[in-house]
């Protein structure tokens, strides 16, 4: 049996293509009910709540400001 660090690609599967992610667009807040402006939370990857107020960029993107300690 060959390793799977040992295999040679194989010609018949497509390449996997790098994308740049671009960011939140104010759509995509939508999907997930959040609302531009107001105070959100979310779970990050080691389980603790984050809280960020979502404000629109020109280009239709989104940032995420993050609230204060002291502020909750």
């Amino acid at each position: 049996m060959i390793p799977p660090l040992a295999r040679l690609p194989d010609p018949d599967l497509p390449l996997e293509v790098a994308s740049r992610f671009r960011g939140f667009r104010v759509e995509n807040l939508r999907h997930v009910g959040w609302q531009l402006f107001r105070a959100e939370t979310y779970v990050n990857w080691c389980g603790h709540g984050q809280e960020v107020i979502p404000l629109p960029l020109e280009d239709g993107r989104v940032t995420f400001v993050p609230v204060p300690e002291e502020a909750r």
